[in-house]
Parts: structure tokens; sequence; C-alpha cells
């Protein structure tokens, strides 16, 4: 099966290309409502989702009726961040349980392993499209074993830490391994870079306009660096490409076109 080239294309769009080629059995131009039924969403939402792709109503979804508008992933975590941060802003918990219920696909009650790597893959993609990311993360509490489902109740919600581990160096070491922790917690929601590949601070005055920069975006977002972002994107376009796709990612993908699908331009021109 031939899959589609990332150039030129949104870490989102990305997803939904490699969502076309996993459910693309028979390896033609186009998807059928059987090939799709292939997702484990429910029924109702694999038929709802069908219609939501197929532009044209002809019974078929082409690759470009299934490829977003290349704003879609942005879009989606803005409508988050105005939501967070608004005049009528949602709470932590309100944000944690709007969360857990969308990430929870199979509506269990629990969260998996595979649920929350869902979650965290969407997220990163749209944060990365879109230059920032929401500055809530999520953080599992302490002694929790990650590895297994688990329950609203073994999240808490913070905000991102725009510090560098090196500024915490001189605290005491229970204070520095749990920072650490929550630092390792918001990059993987976020995307956010690791020490390893974080660039080198040497000056004040490149702190102070770092810090300028992160704070440059949406009220209640956190800025990636103008220096960072490349490097970021082609990184996680990489990953994307050589990762398989979960049962939970594909459930999710087809969540988010129930909410707010979008698109793009060339699937627009097939109804005109």
């Amino acid at each position: 099966m031939t899959t589609i080239s990332a150039a030129g294309s949104t870490l989102t769009q990305q997803l939904y290309q490699k969502l076309f080629d996993r459910l693309n059995i028979d390896g033609d131009d186009a998807l059928t409502l059987d090939e799709i039924s292939a997702v484990d969403a429910g029924n109702a939402k694999v038929s709802k989702a069908f219609e939501t792709f197929d532009a044209d109503a002809d019974g078929r979804v082409t690759r470009a009726e299934m490829t977003p508008a290349d704003t879609f992933g942005a879009d989606t975590l803005n409508a988050l961040i105005q939501a967070q941060s608004g005049s009528e802003s949602i709470s932590d918990q309100e944000y944690l349980a709007d969360w857990f219920a969308e990430t929870d696909t199979d509506g269990d009650g629990m969260v998996s392993k595979s649920e929350r790597e869902a979650s965290a893959d969407l997220r990163r993609a749209a944060a990365y499209d879109a230059g920032y990311a929401t500055d809530r993360v999520l953080m599992t509490r302490r002694g929790v074993d990650t590895d297994q489902p688990l329950s609203v109740d073994d999240y808490v919600v913070a905000r991102h830490l725009l510090i560098d581990p090196s500024q915490i160096s001189e605290v005491p070491p229970e204070l520095k391994a749990e920072l650490e922790r929550m630092l390792d917690s918001s990059r993987e929601e976020t995307g956010a870079p690791s020490p390893e590949t974080a660039p080198v601070q040497t000056s004040r005055e490149q702190i102070t306009a770092d810090w300028a920069e992160r704070a440059s975006g949406p009220n209640g977002s956190v800025t990636f660096l103008s220096r960072e972002i490349g490097d970021l994107r082609t990184a996680e376009a990489a990953r994307i490409a050589a990762a398989p796709m979960s049962d939970a990612l594909a459930a999710r993908l087809f969540q988010q076109a129930l909410n707010s699908w979008t698109p793009a331009a060339a699937s627009r021109e097939t109804v005109a």
C-alpha cells in the first residue's frame, strides 16, 4: 500500500492521511462504509463520521475528503484555549472532566495507556501546527502506575512551567525530583522540548527574550520558540510516519471530526 508523503502537510493532516491508509484495505483511491467500520468507535459514530467525510455524498470517502483544512488542528486547540481562559473560563476540575470524557473512548470509566497516548498525539500535533500549546497540563498523582488504566481521581491539573531544569538545581533533592517529574509530564502532554534538546541559555538577555516569546501567544497558552519549532515539527512528522496507528487514536480522530470537521479546500471544491 502506498503511503502519502508528509511533505507539505500539517501534522494533523498527516494523522488523518495515516488513518486513511490504515483503513484502505483494498488499496484503491477511496474508503467504503465497510472499511471505515473497522474503527471501533460505535456504529452510530462510524456512520455519522462517514457522512461527515463524504462531502459529495457518493458513498465513498476519498483521500482529499478525509484531509482536514490546514488550520483544523490549530483551530481545535484555539477552541480549547478560549474555553479555558475566556471571560467565562472553565475551572481546572471542568477541564479535567472534559479531557477525561474525550480520552475515555471506550466509555469504561477508565483511561488506558493507549487512550492517554492517543490524546497526547492529538494535542501535540495541534500544538506544533499552531506554534503554541495550552498552559494547562495534566499530571498523574505521585505513586500512580501509568502503565495501568487510570481513573479521573489519578490526575491533577497544573499550569505549564516556563523553567529549565538547570534553574532548579539548588532546591532540595525531593522537591527537585518532583519538579522534574512535573516537567516530564507536561512535555508528554504538550510536546515541549526535553532538557537534552532544549537550547542552552547563555545570557540574561537571551533568557528575557525567550520568556517574552513564550508569552507572546493567546492568553492561556505557551508559545514554542522560533528556533525550536521547526525541529519539533520535523521530529514529530517522522514519529507519526513510523508509529503504528492505535485503535484509540483512530477513534479519537473520528471523534474530533464529528466535533468540528473543516475539510481541506480540495474536498470542498468537490461539492461546489
